[in-house]
Protein backbone atom coordinates (compact mmCIF):
# COMPACT_ATOMS: atom_id res chain seq x y z
CA UNK A 1 0.00 0.00 0.00
CA UNK A 2 2.46 2.20 0.52
CA UNK A 3 4.56 1.69 -2.51
CA UNK A 4 1.29 2.26 -4.32
CA UNK A 5 0.91 6.06 -2.42
CA UNK A 6 4.75 6.59 -2.94
CA UNK A 7 4.21 6.02 -6.93
CA UNK A 8 0.87 8.11 -7.08
CA UNK A 9 2.50 10.83 -5.42
CA UNK A 10 5.13 10.72 -7.78
CA UNK A 11 2.84 10.94 -10.74
CA UNK A 12 1.05 13.86 -9.54
CA UNK A 13 4.27 15.65 -8.62
CA UNK A 14 5.89 15.60 -11.33
CA UNK A 15 4.49 18.64 -13.47
CA UNK A 16 6.87 19.11 -16.76
CA UNK A 17 6.66 16.04 -19.50
CA UNK A 18 9.96 13.93 -18.54
CA UNK A 19 12.54 13.84 -21.58
CA UNK A 20 12.04 10.83 -22.33
CA UNK A 21 8.45 11.43 -23.32
CA UNK A 22 7.16 12.44 -27.44
CA UNK A 23 5.29 16.07 -26.23
CA UNK A 24 4.24 15.79 -29.96
CA UNK A 25 2.22 12.66 -29.83
CA UNK A 26 -1.55 12.07 -29.34
CA UNK A 27 -1.83 8.61 -29.40
CA UNK A 28 -4.89 7.29 -27.49
CA UNK A 29 -7.13 10.17 -28.59
CA UNK A 30 -7.70 9.37 -31.75
CA UNK A 31 -11.06 8.76 -31.26
CA UNK A 32 -11.63 12.34 -29.24
CA UNK A 33 -13.70 14.99 -31.33
CA UNK A 34 -14.04 18.32 -30.86
CA UNK A 35 -17.88 17.37 -30.18
CA UNK A 36 -17.22 15.02 -27.56
CA UNK A 37 -15.68 17.69 -25.16
CA UNK A 38 -17.65 19.87 -23.34
CA UNK A 39 -16.64 23.46 -22.32
CA UNK A 40 -16.02 23.75 -18.24
CA UNK A 41 -17.52 26.54 -17.02
CA UNK A 42 -16.31 29.58 -14.78
CA UNK A 43 -17.71 29.96 -11.35
CA UNK A 44 -17.41 32.09 -8.44
CA UNK A 45 -16.93 30.44 -4.81
CA UNK A 46 -19.40 32.20 -2.31
CA UNK A 47 -19.55 31.64 1.30
CA UNK A 48 -21.27 28.45 1.96
CA UNK A 49 -19.71 27.34 -1.43
CA UNK A 50 -18.82 23.36 -1.11
CA UNK A 51 -15.48 24.18 -2.16
CA UNK A 52 -14.59 25.55 0.90
CA UNK A 53 -16.06 22.64 2.84
CA UNK A 54 -13.11 19.87 3.68
CA UNK A 55 -15.85 17.12 4.17
CA UNK A 56 -17.50 17.62 1.18
CA UNK A 57 -16.40 16.17 -2.66
CA UNK A 58 -16.28 19.39 -4.06
CA UNK A 59 -13.67 20.77 -2.00
CA UNK A 60 -10.94 22.62 -3.78
CA UNK A 61 -7.96 23.34 -1.36
CA UNK A 62 -6.74 27.13 -0.96
CA UNK A 63 -10.70 27.95 -2.67
CA UNK A 64 -11.73 31.45 -0.57
CA UNK A 65 -14.59 33.46 -1.25
CA UNK A 66 -14.36 35.70 -4.18
CA UNK A 67 -12.24 33.27 -5.92
CA UNK A 68 -13.08 32.18 -9.61
CA UNK A 69 -12.68 28.13 -10.62
CA UNK A 70 -12.66 26.05 -13.46
CA UNK A 71 -15.78 23.91 -13.12
CA UNK A 72 -13.83 20.52 -14.55
CA UNK A 73 -10.66 21.05 -13.49
CA UNK A 74 -11.29 22.77 -10.38
CA UNK A 75 -8.26 24.98 -11.10
CA UNK A 76 -8.65 28.11 -8.72
CA UNK A 77 -7.87 31.42 -11.27
CA UNK A 78 -7.91 34.32 -8.02
CA UNK A 79 -10.07 37.18 -8.71
CA UNK A 80 -10.23 38.20 -11.77
CA UNK A 81 -9.15 36.48 -15.44
CA UNK A 82 -8.86 38.03 -19.21
CA UNK A 83 -12.09 37.05 -20.89
CA UNK A 84 -12.33 36.90 -24.83
CA UNK A 85 -15.99 36.14 -25.34
CA UNK A 86 -16.48 34.29 -28.80
CA UNK A 87 -20.32 33.22 -29.19
CA UNK A 88 -23.59 34.36 -26.83
CA UNK A 89 -26.92 31.76 -26.47
CA UNK A 90 -29.99 32.32 -24.54
CA UNK A 91 -31.23 28.95 -22.66
CA UNK A 92 -33.72 28.33 -20.62
CA UNK A 93 -32.36 25.32 -18.33
CA UNK A 94 -34.01 23.24 -16.33
CA UNK A 95 -32.23 21.58 -13.40
CA UNK A 96 -32.63 20.01 -10.39
CA UNK A 97 -32.33 21.66 -6.61
CA UNK A 98 -29.15 20.93 -4.65
CA UNK A 99 -30.52 20.31 -1.96
CA UNK A 100 -32.14 17.17 -3.51
CA UNK A 101 -29.23 15.84 -5.32
CA UNK A 102 -29.21 18.30 -7.97
CA UNK A 103 -28.66 17.49 -11.93
CA UNK A 104 -29.39 18.93 -15.41
CA UNK A 105 -32.83 18.02 -17.40
CA UNK A 106 -32.34 19.59 -20.49
CA UNK A 107 -31.83 23.21 -22.30
CA UNK A 108 -34.20 24.94 -24.53
CA UNK A 109 -34.42 27.46 -26.86
CA UNK A 110 -37.57 29.15 -25.64
CA UNK A 111 -39.44 29.50 -22.67
CA UNK A 112 -42.48 28.27 -24.44
CA UNK A 113 -40.30 24.61 -25.25
CA UNK A 114 -38.65 24.51 -21.33
CA UNK A 115 -42.15 24.55 -20.10
CA UNK A 116 -43.98 22.36 -22.23
CA UNK A 117 -41.46 19.97 -21.07
CA UNK A 118 -41.67 20.75 -17.31
CA UNK A 119 -45.39 20.01 -17.27
CA UNK A 120 -44.34 17.14 -19.57
CA UNK A 121 -42.19 15.31 -16.80
CA UNK A 122 -44.51 16.04 -14.26
CA UNK A 123 -42.05 18.38 -12.39
CA UNK A 124 -44.48 21.46 -11.16
CA UNK A 125 -45.33 21.69 -8.06
CA UNK A 126 -43.07 19.08 -6.88
CA UNK A 127 -41.47 20.93 -3.25
CA UNK A 128 -38.95 19.80 -0.72
CA UNK A 129 -39.39 19.58 2.88
CA UNK A 130 -39.17 22.88 3.47
CA UNK A 131 -41.68 23.76 0.92
CA UNK A 132 -39.07 25.03 -1.27
CA UNK A 133 -39.38 23.68 -5.42
CA UNK A 134 -37.56 20.57 -5.94
CA UNK A 135 -36.86 21.97 -9.77
CA UNK A 136 -36.89 25.14 -11.95
CA UNK A 137 -36.38 26.87 -15.17
CA UNK A 138 -33.79 29.31 -15.36
CA UNK A 139 -33.17 31.97 -17.99
CA UNK A 140 -29.84 31.38 -18.63
CA UNK A 141 -26.76 33.56 -21.10
CA UNK A 142 -24.21 31.39 -21.83
CA UNK A 143 -21.25 33.35 -22.22
CA UNK A 144 -18.74 31.57 -24.58
CA UNK A 145 -14.92 32.80 -24.82
CA UNK A 146 -11.43 32.38 -23.60
CA UNK A 147 -9.56 33.17 -20.57
CA UNK A 148 -6.17 34.47 -21.05
CA UNK A 149 -3.35 34.05 -18.68
CA UNK A 150 -0.47 36.41 -18.31
CA UNK A 151 1.44 34.16 -20.01
CA UNK A 152 -0.78 34.33 -23.30
CA UNK A 153 -1.75 30.54 -22.47
CA UNK A 154 -5.80 30.26 -23.20
CA UNK A 155 -8.30 27.78 -21.82
CA UNK A 156 -12.07 27.57 -23.91
CA UNK A 157 -14.78 28.57 -20.85
CA UNK A 158 -18.22 30.11 -20.33
CA UNK A 159 -19.88 31.91 -17.82
CA UNK A 160 -23.43 30.40 -17.24
CA UNK A 161 -25.50 33.38 -15.74
CA UNK A 162 -28.56 33.28 -14.95
CA UNK A 163 -30.37 34.37 -11.52
CA UNK A 164 -28.87 37.36 -10.17
CA UNK A 165 -26.12 37.19 -12.58
CA UNK A 166 -28.57 38.25 -15.51
CA UNK A 167 -27.81 41.72 -14.79
CA UNK A 168 -23.85 40.96 -15.71
CA UNK A 169 -24.73 39.37 -18.74
CA UNK A 170 -27.07 42.33 -20.04
CA UNK A 171 -24.15 44.33 -19.04
CA UNK A 172 -21.82 42.56 -21.00
CA UNK A 173 -23.74 42.20 -24.05
CA UNK A 174 -24.40 45.62 -24.00
CA UNK A 175 -20.43 46.31 -23.80
CA UNK A 176 -19.65 44.20 -26.72
CA UNK A 177 -22.33 45.84 -28.94
CA UNK A 178 -21.03 49.34 -28.39
CA UNK A 179 -17.75 48.51 -29.04
CA UNK A 180 -18.80 46.81 -32.40
CA UNK A 181 -16.88 44.39 -34.69
CA UNK A 182 -16.30 40.92 -34.36
CA UNK A 183 -17.16 39.26 -30.47
CA UNK A 184 -14.04 37.86 -30.24
CA UNK A 185 -12.10 41.06 -31.31
CA UNK A 186 -11.42 42.42 -28.14
CA UNK A 187 -10.42 41.53 -24.33
CA UNK A 188 -12.41 41.98 -21.14
CA UNK A 189 -11.60 41.94 -17.56
CA UNK A 190 -13.67 39.88 -15.56
CA UNK A 191 -13.40 40.25 -11.67
CA UNK A 192 -15.06 39.54 -8.88
CA UNK A 193 -17.24 42.11 -7.21
CA UNK A 194 -19.14 42.59 -3.65
CA UNK A 195 -23.02 42.47 -4.85
CA UNK A 196 -26.15 42.21 -2.79
CA UNK A 197 -29.53 40.17 -3.74
CA UNK A 198 -33.00 41.46 -2.81
CA UNK A 199 -33.23 40.34 0.40
CA UNK A 200 -30.26 42.50 1.37
CA UNK A 201 -28.03 39.66 1.60
CA UNK A 202 -24.17 39.73 0.35
CA UNK A 203 -22.63 37.63 -2.30
CA UNK A 204 -20.13 37.80 -5.29
CA UNK A 205 -21.03 38.54 -8.52
CA UNK A 206 -19.15 39.26 -11.49
CA UNK A 207 -17.81 42.79 -12.76
CA UNK A 208 -16.91 43.68 -16.41
CA UNK A 209 -14.75 46.05 -17.86
CA UNK A 210 -13.51 46.41 -21.21
CA UNK A 211 -9.72 46.21 -21.83
CA UNK A 212 -8.92 46.50 -25.42
CA UNK A 213 -8.18 44.44 -28.77
CA UNK A 214 -6.86 41.29 -29.20
CA UNK A 215 -3.33 42.41 -30.48
CA UNK A 216 -2.23 38.65 -30.64
CA UNK A 217 -3.17 36.88 -34.16
CA UNK A 218 -2.96 33.45 -32.71
CA UNK A 219 -5.19 34.20 -29.90
CA UNK A 220 -7.34 35.73 -32.28
CA UNK A 221 -7.59 32.84 -34.69
CA UNK A 222 -7.60 30.62 -31.37
CA UNK A 223 -11.22 32.25 -30.63
CA UNK A 224 -12.34 32.66 -33.83
CA UNK A 225 -12.16 28.32 -33.89
CA UNK A 226 -14.09 28.30 -30.77
CA UNK A 227 -16.52 30.67 -32.11
CA UNK A 228 -16.76 28.75 -35.41
CA UNK A 229 -17.01 25.33 -33.15
CA UNK A 230 -19.88 26.68 -31.24
CA UNK A 231 -21.63 28.00 -33.68
CA UNK A 232 -22.17 24.45 -35.76
CA UNK A 233 -22.81 22.45 -33.01
CA UNK A 234 -19.61 20.82 -32.19
CA UNK A 235 -18.78 21.96 -28.62
CA UNK A 236 -21.25 22.77 -25.50
CA UNK A 237 -21.02 24.10 -22.34
CA UNK A 238 -20.17 20.89 -19.41
CA UNK A 239 -23.81 20.42 -17.61
CA UNK A 240 -22.26 18.32 -14.86
CA UNK A 241 -23.07 20.81 -12.10
CA UNK A 242 -25.59 23.68 -11.47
Amino acid sequence: MARARKATELAVAQEKMPAFMDSDSKRGQEGVGVEDLTIPRLQLIQDLSPQRKKNDPQYIEGAEEGMMFNSVTKALYGEQVIFIPCFYKKEWVIWKSQSEGGGFLGAFTSQTEANREFRDQGLDGQVDKKGNPIYEINDTGQQFGLIVDPDGHAEDIVLSLSKTKRKVDRQLNTIIKMAGGDRFSRMYKIRAVQDENAAGQNYYNFGVELLGFVSDEALYRRAEALYEAIASGERDVNRDEV
